[in-house]
């Protein structure tokens, strides 16, 4: 599948100057008086169609590069590595001057390009998605019906997404009465604008999702099995789902938690120890990738895929909290993920190296994995979850899969009145034993400790996706993380404790560009 790379030209082309930073005009361009205008062009469906793709495509771009950060972003995956695991509790990479990002030192730093990406990105991708919405008539075509589908869609992820980075957490909210975002919801919609509550901003995504749900049922189109990179009703759901977890509304996520992993089977366990680079049975939604589109030095996969050539990943590689591993128990197949050092020796100063393998240890990892490069240093309790499909950085991810859902029905369960622990259990009983993780597996706790259970078995069966950092962070607890000596793996300078209260109660503030441009923030 070759994306539509034309897309980027065509909406410079077509869509209205947009002044706001988050979709300044150094994105998107004035049509030219003399050229066809955009409600013409879009009445043609595959024109429309290159629109919808061109979201897509933005998921997985390079974007411009703070030289003086030394930071590279690259749409979805640098969200879901530098700042959701990187920021947690279950990542340790032994880069050792990659510690702003790791601490949360940067959030209250409205010049800093950690600062400004996320709202860059995804406001990019919401104007884009605000001129698909403003052009195509859904009613004019069952294609149509779709398109709109999948533009409401994208936004409504979108706002999630800024939401969690920029917004208090629900539960400090005071019922949604603090600050949200800028809501942008058309083109029309540029210059000076205000915050809405955390509050209407859910509000809305709720409404996006119900529009779209409403159309992709009445297109009666249904994605292809080739398409999983194709937003559909299912992402819908699943978007629904993890928005309604993180704003505390338990029947909400339960319901469309066990609407979106309906169709989607767990995978087996042959296919969770594969490399998590193939689509399958178990992804609702998911990045496209192959050697020819892919970002290279700037993808994903250069830092977290384990056979990669990239300096980075052989240099750097992303390992599992010991502490976590250790929880793990020794029936779980889920530890072969990761590298087991047992008794071979390896670095404990807690500084640079840290956790570097001897000798022993690295002919020991290249043995269990001939695919790693024979420049890559090897570091106790390293990853082998991830693998590309080729020499670099090309590697396909997902953004949901079932195994989420299960796990948001079962806690969401937890805190209905009355309580639906019987499900819950049942939920988990599904993942973890019946799947073939854990064939030992057997729960009959209650109460928190069933919470509990829940909250272990998302970190375990979610690490490395992106949520470490948004799980603690909406559940208001404390990151610990612990040097070798303390019975943990990081370095000295992450081995820290990070409070709710710490990094500016772990909101993002919002860029100074957007202070510059837009007034109702001043």
């Amino acid at each position: 599948m070759k994306y539509l790379n034309i897309i980027i030209e065509f909406c410079q082309l077509l869509l209205l100057p947009l002044l706001c930073y988050s979709c300044a005009s150094d994105y998107l361009d004035t049509a030219p008086t003399n050229k066809i205008s955009p409600a013409d062009l879009f009445k043609n469906e595959e024109y429309a169609a290159y629109a919808v793709s061109g979201l897509e495509n933005l998921m997985k771009t390079t974007y411009p590069t703070n030289k003086l950060d030394g930071v590279s972003f690259n749409g979805e995956g640098s969200v879901k590595l530098m700042y959701a695991e990187y920021q947690g509790a279950d990542m340790y990479c032994p880069r050792n001057n990659f510690y702003t990002i790791f601490n949360g030192a940067s959030h209250a730093i409205p010049t800093s390009s950690y600062t400004e990406y996320m709202w860059h990105y995804y406001y990019k991708v919401i104007s884009n998605a605000n001129a698909i919405l403003a052009y195509v008539n859904p009613e004019s075509s069952r294609k149509f019906k779709y398109m709109y589908a999948q533009a409401l869609t994208y936004r409504a992820y979108c706002y999630l997404q800024l939401l969690q980075f920029y917004s208090p957490r629900w539960c400090d909210s005071q019922n949604g009465s603090a600050d949200g975002v800028v809501l942008r919801l058309d083109i029309s919609s540029t210059g000076d604008c205000p915050l809405s509550s955390m509050l209407t901003c859910y509000e809305q995504i709720y409404k996006d999702l119900d529009h779209a749900i409403t159309y992709y049922q009445a297109s009666g189109i249904i994605r292809g099995e080739s398409g999983n990179h194709k937003i559909n009703i299912e992402a819908a759901y699943s978007i629904y789902a993890r928005a309604a977890l993180t704003r505390e509304d338990w029947a909400t996520a339960a319901r469309y938690a066990a609407l979106a992993r309906a169709n989607y089977p767990l995978m087996s366990a042959n296919e969770y120890l594969s490399g998590f680079s193939t689509v399958n049975q178990e992804w609702i939604w998911s990045i496209y990738d192959s050697a020819e589109e892919s970002l290279g030095a700037s993808s994903l996969a250069v830092r977290l895929a384990y056979n990669s050539t990239s300096i980075l990943v052989c240099t750097y590689p992303a390992c599992i909290n010991r502490e976590l591993f250790d929880e793990l128990p020794e029936s779980d197949i889920r530890r072969k993920l990761f590298l087991n050092p047992g008794d071979y020796t390896y670095n404990t100063s807690g500084v640079a190296g840290n956790g570097l393998g001897g000798s022993g240890l690295t002919a020991y990892a290249h043995e269990l994995y001939p695919e790693l490069d024979t420049s890559a240093k090897v570091y106790a309790y390293m990853s082998f979850k991830f693998r590309c499909i080729d020499k670099v950085g090309a590697m396909p991810f997902n953004l949901f899969r079932s195994s989420e859902m299960y796990l948001i029905e079962a806690e969401a369960n937890c805190h209905l009145t009355p309580k639906k622990e019987d499900e819950a259990r049942q939920l988990l009983k599904e993942l973890v034993h019946d799947s073939g993780r854990n064939p030992e597996y057997t729960c009959t706790k209650s109460g928190q400790e069933l919470l509990d259970e829940i909250r272990f078995y998302r970190r375990i069966e979610l690490w490395g996706e992106g949520f470490s950092w948004f799980d603690y962070k909406r559940r208001k607890d404390t990151i610990i993380r612990h040097t070798f000596k303390d019975g943990g793996n990081y370095m000295t300078n992450a081995a820290i404790t990070i409070h709710p209260e710490d990094a500016n109660n772990w909101m993002w503030v919002i860029p100074a560009k957007e202070y510059e441009y837009n007034k109702e923030l001043r």
